[in-house]
């Protein structure tokens, strides 16, 4: 029987060395310090899942990337929301 070595995990970050020196708040130079302001965040909505046949994702997946940089999930959201304002504008008129 042939033995096999177990392999432990190499994706964890090496960690940095350890420092000689300790932190000291009075060395601290305000004179560089430099303000920071946010981006302010997108709204985001509301996240929702649908099931579609995987037929149907590989047809999305071709289209857009004829229409270019887009994602599948881009184009459904754009596709819905040209449908509801179609809708909309037909029961307003």
């Amino acid at each position: 029987m042939k033995k096999t070595a177990s392999k432990k995990s190499t994706s964890r970050r090496p960690r940095p060395a350890p420092t000689d020196r300790e932190y000291d708040p009075s060395e601290w130079d305000e004179s560089r310090a430099v303000a920071v302001t946010p981006e302010p965040r997108p709204v985001s909505g509301v996240s929702t899942s649908i099931r579609l046949p995987s037929d149907m994702i590989k047809k999305l997946r071709r289209i857009a990337a004829k229409k270019g940089d887009i994602g599948y999930q881009t184009l459904i959201k754009i596709w819905i929301a040209e449908r509801l304002e179609m809708e909309t504008k037909k029961r307003a008129g």
